[in-house]
């Protein structure tokens, strides 16, 4: 994990799909997730959704490519725990989903406009899963340090 500084009163860490590691880097409360990917991986999405929901996410973006299966995957794993599967976890709050397939417009949205009413957002996680993101990350991030806004 690698932290790429403090935007908006928020932590802001970076790290690459490592399933060994997962479930252990994830924060326990307060925070956002933000998954980039290219690749359709559904199984990979579903695992991912599911140990940030156990770590009380308060948020889940998607972007890029997969951003709308991403998005329809979380809403059907909240949607099927609080229906089907009471005995499952799921926070006291209600987790908001969204996604962007435009990663400067995504990263921007997940770094200003997460929020959730029942819970303040204290972290977010960029969870990478195209391997190649965290670049471009560190140049939007110094461009919207600067006001830069994206269309």
């Amino acid at each position: 994990m690698e932290t790429l500084g403090k935007i908006n009163n928020r932590i802001v860490n970076f790290t690459e799909h490592s399933a060994i590691s997962r479930k252990n880097v994830f924060p326990k409360q307060n925070w956002c997730i933000v998954i980039i990917a290219k690749e359709k991986n559904t199984k990979l999405f579903s695992e991912i959704i599911n140990a940030a929901i156990e770590k009380n996410v308060a948020y889940i973006c998607g972007i890029g490519e997969q951003h709308d299966l991403i998005h329809d995957i979380a809403d059907e794993e909240i949607a099927f725990r609080e229906v089907k599967h009471k005995n499952q976890y799921l926070p006291q709050h209600q987790i908001m989903t969204i996604g962007d397939e435009n990663f400067e417009r995504g990263i921007w949205f997940s770094l200003f406009l997460t929020n959730n009413p029942e819970i303040e957002i204290n972290e977010i996680i960029i969870l990478d899963l195209t391997k190649n993101a965290l670049n471009k990350i560190i140049l939007l991030i110094k461009k919207i340090q600067t006001g830069y806004l994206p269309e």
